[in-house]
């Protein structure tokens, strides 16, 4: 769970990026605009919000293993049932804000897709993004107690994680507000928030990496491994490790990390590749429209369409093997070794090839708009 939170939220950021961008520097035609931001913005939001629902998920299943290991929760438990097993208060109000922000800006990119009257859009639009962004704040004020930054130094991952997730909320909610920041500002100052959101969610795959389950929302699943390493020699003149825990599981941990950096490395690869096809697949949803009087040419778009549809699904099943085997293979583990390797080389490949497509279909979509000028 953790694993997926992070990497959804990863996938999350990199689209409200993009739509960044494009606001910015004007990528691809003024036709292109509404594909290209309200589409990636609504999916950006949807792996947002996956990313919190399954923190919150895992808070209300905390005692699914010992209670009702036939029950699980879904969507709502007491807070008495979580503060019964030593979880915060904070923790649990921490998550529901978190999910309440999330639905609500869903709903406004959902409504962003119709031209609204002005009270309607600032019902359906406005107020949700300010509340929700107000929600998010108070995420990550929460996120500040229960990790106690204000007691101790910024020398835990989860330190860094709980105020980068409270000053991107607090972007959030502030550039919702237009009187505060106009204009570019506005965006330039969001573009900071969402930057510190996704540096959050790299240190979560971090914490994640070293068995820190919980997140900076739920600090009891964060198992810390103390154990100090040092290899000496003894009187025979070979070396033994030398530890503070004799747990042999945790000595393990700390000389065979489950996911190296290199790993790490790739993981960020798979994300980005997700989240660059599925904005080569927004650019269907304009050449559509362009091609539709030449069935030749929509099959082609309409292939691309499919193709990036075909490769989102491919890269997430990718993700999920890395999920269950986060090691490389040994090398006399053939041919699953040679397999792993091939893979991450494909990886790069592809995800040179989807940067590559995107500007090939921005050329088309230049074209088509030139080709319109003449009758």
């Amino acid at each position: 769970i953790a694993f997926w939170g992070a990497v959804t939220c990863c996938e999350g950021c990199l689209l409200f990026l993009w739509i960044d961008l494009i606001t910015t520097y004007a990528i691809g035609t003024p036709e292109m605009s509404y594909e290209l931001t309200k589409v990636p913005n609504l999916v950006g939001g949807l792996f947002f919000m996956t990313g919190i629902y399954l923190s919150w998920f895992e808070l209300i299943n905390m005692d699914s293993e010992k209670l009702n290991a036939n029950k699980l929760h879904y969507f709502w438990v007491s807070i008495e049932s979580v503060t019964d097993l030593g979880i915060e208060k904070a923790s649990y109000v921490g998550a529901l804000t978190y999910l309440l922000g999330a639905v609500l800006y869903t709903i406004s990119q959902v409504s962003d897709f119709w031209e609204l009257t002005p009270g309607v859009h600032n019902v359906l639009i406005d107020w949700p993004l300010i509340v929700g962004g107000l929600m998010f704040f108070l995420g990550g004020v929460c996120e500040l107690k229960i990790n106690k930054v204000f007691e101790s130094a910024p020398t835990r991952l989860v330190w860094w994680v709980a105020v980068l997730n409270c000053y991107g909320g607090l972007t959030f909610w502030l550039s919702a507000c237009p009187a505060l920041f106009p204009g570019k500002l506005e965006t330039r100052f969001a573009v900071t928030g969402t930057i510190m959101y996704l540096l959050a969610s790299v240190l979560s795959l971090l914490m994640w990496r070293v068995e820190q389950f919980g997140g900076a929302l739920i600090p009891a699943l964060n198992r810390v491994a103390q154990v100090a390493v040092k290899m000496a020699p003894n009187a025979n003149g070979k070396f033994v490790l030398e530890a503070k825990d004799d747990d042999s599981s945790r000595v393990d941990d700390v000389l065979h990390p489950r996911l190296s950096w290199r790993g790490l490395m790739f993981l960020i690869v798979y994300v980005c590749i997700g989240a660059f096809t599925v904005i080569a697949c927004c650019t269907f949803l304009n050449h559509g429209k362009d091609c539709k009087d030449d069935p030749e040419t929509f099959r082609q778009e309409l292939n691309r369409f499919m193709t990036g549809i075909v490769n989102i699904i491919i890269v997430h099943m990718v993700l999920v093997l890395n999920s269950a085997i986060v090691t490389m293979p040994k090398k006399g583990d053939a041919p699953y070794r040679s397999l792993a390797i091939v893979m991450r080389v494909l990886s790069v490949i592809v995800f040179s090839n989807t940067v590559l497509r995107l500007r090939v279909q921005f050329e088309e979509a230049e074209y088509y708009d030139a080709m319109k000028q003449f009758p």
